[in-house]
């Protein structure tokens, strides 16, 4: 285990040329994934074999799946079935030979199914054209009559991207917008079609990872939940936390529900606005001063105290799920969180600041710098909605390195102080 941090310093966080969808990652596209190579050099210097790895939110499941190849086991918690689905795939190689043996099956079904009813939602008609709904609810039916689990949830995955191939949506964009008028009056695909094509693809993926591991790896546990929820999880359970949080915001950042919204619907697994279930998804105040946090807050409140109000309500949010890492990860355990500062009304939000702040059980280890290559993110965005006034986006992200203290005592810590005034808080506002 390389725990030098000088020699982490010494790395080139960045990894150019390195896609975040290589390999098996690129099973299926998803908001915001941390870059695999940044995941597998961290897990590689902060534990050992065997020792316990832990994302709170794991998405489509990067840290899992290198957590996993490097003979850890693995532990991912998210609020999405989207999600959990990708990564309980990826987690599972399976042999290329069964996989071919489904499509036929498939086929077959296909050919055997009568009338198929298709599923209702909002909206169906707006983002479906009627050929295509037909289309997919009989690939659907084909699918669920699979009778093998593991292959049919990896056919359920590329049923996801065809899913969204399909639609009248934009191509390449996360959030949901409809094709233009003379686009979309060319847009007919044949579902078919397309889910053989995705098919061969996904089982080239599958057929490299298959013999790069086979059945050796040890299976991630993954499990839908809340993280500003109590962890259900041993205290002091997690020798290292490796997560890359939510940025806030879905509106004007990474809009996880808009992307996974279609695919959810048609798997059976949508719930109900997926972006407001999400951190921040509620106006909340702070319980608990944090200073780096109050004086950011104070700048966004002097250009739009709604504003101010949205963005606090994310850092309550983050800080419940913060304090609910700090019982599960062992003493001396690290926590370490990928991420980017992001722009509200022209103030920076320097999390990577702010979370240090909230735990103060933790040592800060080291800060590491890593630019963003090969972002799906305008580089420009207009904060402020006024034409032709715009502001730089994320460009760079911050590895932040915490270890958990030994020596820590809750009397005489400024844990104390902390829980002391999160109490105090929590009685004035009932």
């Amino acid at each position: 285990m390389l725990t030098d941090i000088e020699a982490l310093k010494g790395i080139d966080w960045t990894f150019r040329g390195v896609k975040a969808k290589e390999g098996i990652h690129g099973l299926h596209s998803y908001p915001a994934m941390m870059a695999p190579p940044v995941a597998k050099k961290l897990i590689e210097a902060l534990s050992q074999q065997g020792d316990t790895v832990f994302d709170p939110f794991c998405g489509s499941g990067t840290v899992t799946t290198e957590a996993i190849r490097l003979g850890r086991h693995a532990i991912g918690y998210d609020i999405n079935p989207l999600a959990l689905l990708i990564a309980e795939v990826k987690a599972t190689p399976i042999m290329p030979r069964r996989l071919w043996q489904a499509l036929s099956q498939i086929e077959s079904n296909l050919q055997g199914l009568g009338e198929v009813e298709i599923p209702m939602f909002a909206n169906i008609d707006y983002w479906f054209k009627p050929e295509v709904q037909k289309q997919l609810a009989r690939l659907k039916a084909a699918i669920d009559a699979l009778e093998d689990e593991a292959v049919k949830k990896f056919s359920l995955v590329v049923f996801s991207r065809v899913v969204r191939e399909a639609s009248n949506t934009r191509p390449n964009e996360f959030k949901l917008f409809r094709l233009p008028p003379e686009k979309l009056e060319r847009h007919n695909p044949d579902v078919f079609h397309l889910f053989h094509q995705r098919f061969a693809e996904c089982v080239g993926i599958m057929s490299d990872w298959w013999r790069e591991v086979g059945s050796s790896l040890l299976k991630p546990q993954l499990k839908l939940h809340d993280a500003r929820q109590p962890f259900p999880l041993p205290p002091e359970s997690v020798d290292l936390l490796l997560t890359s949080p939510p940025y806030g915001d879905a509106r004007t950042t990474v809009a996880y529900g808009q992307f996974s919204r279609l695919s959810l619907q048609w798997l059976g697994l949508w719930r109900e606005d997926l972006d407001r279930l999400s951190l921040g998804g509620h106006l909340r105040s702070m319980t608990v001063p944090i200073p780096t946090l109050k004086e950011v807050l104070e700048e966004i409140a002097k250009v739009s105290p709604k504003r101010a109000k949205e963005v606090e309500a994310f850092y309550a949010d983050l800080y419940d799920c913060l304090r609910n890492i700090v019982p599960v990860v062992k003493r001396d355990g690290f926590a370490v969180f990928v991420i980017a500062n992001r722009k509200v009304k022209g103030v920076k939000l320097p999390t990577d600041k702010i979370i240090v702040e909230m735990l103060p059980e933790f040592e800060l280890i080291a800060t590491l710098p890593r630019q963003i290559p090969n972002k799906r993110m305008p580089l420009r965005n207009s904060p402020s909605n006024i034409p032709g006034e715009t502001d730089t986006t994320m460009l760079e992200e911050h590895i932040v390195i915490l270890r958990k203290n030994t020596t820590l005592h809750p009397s005489t810590s400024t844990f104390h102080q902390l829980r002391l005034l999160e109490r105090k808080g929590r009685c004035q506002g009932q």
